[in-house]
């Protein structure tokens, strides 16, 4: 499968009458309210009613509702270990530069923020200290000099300076499907993969790899089953999203139906499960509930945005053209609780962003997002340019420079701050 699912973790919920608080603005003045507010296992959470959006006609969300700062970056491809073999690739970003990774064989790569000049590959294949067959998932820590680099399927993260030297290797209690490197108090989240009961599923350790404390899958959490990674950081929270609905892919899993967290996914009454984007608690070790939503009849993940939360469907890609690859996606505002269908986000050159799984795109509180030069000059192509205001017209234009300033396709790096 292409594309990570990421996961969703399910709960029983009671339901509250209170009202959303807060004043409507802008884009949001027209919608609806579709959520309101669930107290799970003693936390207040979010719960949107998927039946009260359905039917409604998608939005086009503008690009200025969800972000403040807007920068486009254009990729080396005139060196040709600078040359990318994919877009909407996984971008690791900090102050001065750019990270490109892939769920496949291929090497991380540096680039310098400010140009897009390709700077060194990160580490390689091999099975040697450093090497590795591809990554999962990776952090750039300018501040400290060292990028992190987790392997597919391996129980380590190796560590490298900027200048692709290998430093050291942590050793983690398991192979984990995700991790975060608390920068300012320089400690590392891990979340490991299927879940058994009585076994640890989260790590807190020191960049070392000793373990501070751990979560443990047990009646109150009970993971079997489930596949469980690490979110978006988007708002600094260490937020998880377990997935029960995997089942639909992989078959079914009995578990215990007294957990608080057990797998409640009924094939013939499937809109009765209910799933939750939760936040790990370190100082209490401990989840807590914070978004979900009833009534969806589908696989999906959940994203946390600044002030927003984001629900995304998934489906199969094998023996799929890309043409073809469609998502539902949902965004729910945190404050007032309104929401809506929406068809993507206009960027300031008028061009809709949105890919099939896309909002894997917004991570570290930006949206990060790599896209080949051919496919926005396609999307381009189909633009009514009449639609366009004259700061879209002129920021349209530049783009187009941009693509077209050499005669070999070339990779786009969109990097926008969340609000």
């Amino acid at each position: 499968m292409k594309h990570l699912i990421l996961l969703s973790l399910l709960l029983p919920f009671l339901s509250c009458s209170e009202k959303p608080s807060g004043n409507v603005e802008s884009f949001w003045d027209d919608l609806d309210v579709v959520a309101e507010k669930v107290v799970v296992d003693g936390d207040s959470a979010i719960l949107c009613d998927y039946n009260k959006i359905k039917g409604q006609e998608r939005k086009t969300i503008p690009f200025a509702e969800l972000f403040e700062d807007y920068e486009v970056v254009k990729l080396d491809n005139e060196d040709e270990r600078a040359l990318l073999s994919s877009q909407g690739t996984a971008v690791a970003l900090s102050e001065n530069y750019i990270g490109i990774y892939l769920y496949e064989q291929f090497p991380f790569k540096l680039f310098r923020r400010s140009d897009g000049k390709y700077l060194r590959d990160i580490g390689g294949f091999g099975q040697g200290p450093g090497e590795y067959g591809s990554i999962l998932q990776a952090q750039i820590d300018e501040e400290h000099n060292c990028i992190y680099v987790m392997p597919n399927v391996m129980n380590v993260i190796f560590v490298y300076d900027l200048e692709g030297n290998y430093l050291r290797k942590i050793q983690l209690p398991d192979i984990c499907f995700g991790f975060a490197v608390d920068v300012e108090n320089q400690r590392l989240l891990a979340a490991t993969g299927i879940g058994v009961r009585h076994t640890p599923f989260l790590w807190e350790l020191d960049l070392n790899g000793n373990v501070l404390q751990e979560l443990v899958s047990s009646e109150k959490y009970d993971l079997r089953g489930a596949r469980l990674l690490c979110g978006s950081m988007n708002t600094g929270a260490f937020d998880i999203f377990i997935n029960y609905r995997h089942v639909s892919f992989y078959g079914n899993t009995e578990v215990d139906e007294n957990s608080i967290y057990a797998n409640r996914y009924d094939r013939t009454n499937p809109q009765n499960t209910v799933d939750f984007l939760c936040h790990y608690l370190p100082e209490e070790n401990r989840l807590s509930a914070q978004f979900g939503i009833k009534n969806l009849d589908e696989i999906y993940a959940i994203y946390e945005f600044s002030n927003q939360y984001v629900v995304e469907t998934l489906m199969s890609t094998y023996g799929v053209s890309e043409d073809d690859l469609k998502s539902e996606t949902i965004i729910v505002d945190k404050k007032t609780w309104k929401g809506c269908r929406f068809d993507g986000i206009r960027m300031p050159s008028g061009l809709l962003l949105k890919m099939y799984t896309s909002m894997r795109f917004y991570r570290d509180g930006y949206l990060l997002a790599n896209v080949f030069g051919s496919e926005l000059d396609r999307q381009i192509e189909k633009l009514d340019r009449s639609t366009l205001t004259s700061s879209e017209q002129k920021e349209l234009e530049r783009l187009e420079s941009m693509i077209h300033d050499s005669k070999e396709d070339c990779n786009i790096i969109f990097i926008a701050k969340m609000k």
